[in-house]
């Protein structure tokens, strides 16, 4: 899911595209056009440089210690609010990332439009005019098409964040079976004998066949869900063998992460790890710890299983002890000092230990999210008028493509942790020595 923003040019400046943002699909991924600079979403002011930020605002609380304001926090969510509502009303297709400071579009929403619908059903629901709900459900509508897909591991991806809040705000069924056939379609993928979901194909003159994606743990929830809601019992042994897969050649013994396993697709041998969009094969692609993360802490709360939450928390401690001074993760933990940021990484491992606080209750996965909350509103978010919610993004260093920009991902993980904090902040009781902003 995560990888190839391959590039192609043609065309005029209206109506031109490029693929970028395409991901290996095996025998049927093609070349999907990404198009640029729709709607006016290109600014050429300079980003604020990493660490200018202040975080302000303050917190008040009752006398047990439950929170019931945050400014800041309150700000963060208007602005991101705002800012979907900006760029919804420019968008014709699918934003997908900045790159050199001008938002590129895809017409059909792979991989990245679940996100963007996903924006736009938060905006709605946090304050965001009535055309946003109008937006949402017909971003919602445009990727329907795709849950047949025959060789898309990013399902998950595409259809919880637009499908699936799309029946949860609605109420209509159409969504759930939606979501529901999407699911399908995903696990149809899994090779049973190999024990896997494989990531891609035959891709750039590269043979990838046999390739296991860290990324994947995020697509199984939809698994879950659909196996719950009356879809097939059998979802869920897909999603353990998956998960099984993952724990067993990825995680390393220092929690990190392999973004890519290999495994020879006629004998099903372990080949090793890689990775493509890495800095290498055994270094610890920022963003692949954070999915890592997430996936296995979500799908530890949706099936209760200790092994997951476990592992979750092992990846979560090696993100937090690898974290530079500012707080805001390097594309790759093994860089070299000053090499660009990703600020997407820091917004999904967020999340991740959020949702690690829930299960756990253990107030240093609060306080972990907190912090990283913290140090991407100080230094990453938008609080100007360069395009996207969240800066200081990189979507591929090593393929020159979306580096200090923004991604539909990051904008999307870091408004659902605003307002996911927010939740958590109003009902829970704070430690005292939590590092809150203030």
């Amino acid at each position: 899911m995560d990888q190839h923003h391959h590039q192609r040019r043609a065309g005029t400046a209206q109506g031109r595209h490029e693929a970028i943002g395409n991901r290996p699909r095996g025998r049927t991924h093609g070349r999907r056009g990404v198009h640029r600079g729709q709607g006016g979403a290109h600014c050429d002011r300079q980003a604020a440089p990493v660490g200018a930020g202040r975080c302000a605002g303050t917190f008040a609380a009752t006398r047990d210690g439950a929170v019931t304001s945050s400014t800041w926090l309150d700000a963060s969510i208007a602005r991101a609010v705002a800012g979907t509502s900006r760029l919804a009303a420019a968008a014709r297709d699918f934003p997908h990332i900045v790159d050199h400071g001008t938002w590129q579009f895809t017409p059909d929403g792979v991989w990245t439009g679940g996100f963007w619908a996903g924006c736009l059903w938060l905006a709605a629901q946090h304050g965001g005019p009535a055309t946003l709900r109008v937006q949402a459900i017909a971003a919602t509508e445009r990727l329907l098409p795709h849950v047949h897909a025959a060789r898309n591991h990013d399902l998950g991806f595409m259809f919880y964040p637009s499908a699936v809040a799309a029946w949860r705000a609605t109420d209509d069924g159409r969504y759930l079976e939606a979501a529901k056939t999407a699911a399908r379609s995903l696990a149809a993928q899994f090779d049973a004998h190999a024990g896997y979901i494989p990531g891609w194909g035959f891709f750039g003159g590269e043979d990838w066949r046999g390739s296991v994606l860290v990324d994947t743990l995020m697509n199984l929830p939809l698994l879950v869900l659909a196996a719950r809601h009356g879809g097939d019992a059998g979802l869920l042994k897909v999603v353990r063998a998956q998960v099984a897969t993952t724990l067993g050649h990825h995680l390393r013994a220092d929690g990190s992460v392999y973004h890519v396993y290999r495994f020879d697709p006629a004998t099903g041998a372990a080949l090793g790890g890689a990775t493509y969009q890495g800095l290498a094969a055994d270094s610890a692609w920022s963003r692949g710890q954070a999915w890592a993360i997430t996936g296995l802490a979500i799908l530890a709360g949706m099936l209760g299983d200790g092994t997951y939450r476990a592992a979750s928390a092992r990846v979560a401690d090696y993100f937090v002890a690898h974290l530079p001074a500012d707080g805001v993760p390097p594309w790759d933990f093994k860089a070299p000092a000053g090499a660009p940021k990703d600020a997407s990484a820091g917004a999904i491992a967020a999340y991740g230990m959020l949702r690690l606080h829930e299960l756990t209750h253990e107030q240093r996965w609060l306080g972990a999210a907190l912090r990283l909350v913290r140090a991407l509103h100080d230094s990453c978010e938008n609080q100007g008028d360069d395009p996207g919610l969240l800066l200081h993004a990189t979507a591929d260093l090593p393929h020159g493509l979306g580096v200090d920009g923004t991604t539909m991902y990051g904008d999307y993980y870091w408004f659902k942790t605003l307002v996911r904090l927010r939740q958590v902040l109003t009902t829970r009781h704070l430690d005292a020595s939590l590092d809150v902003p203030a």
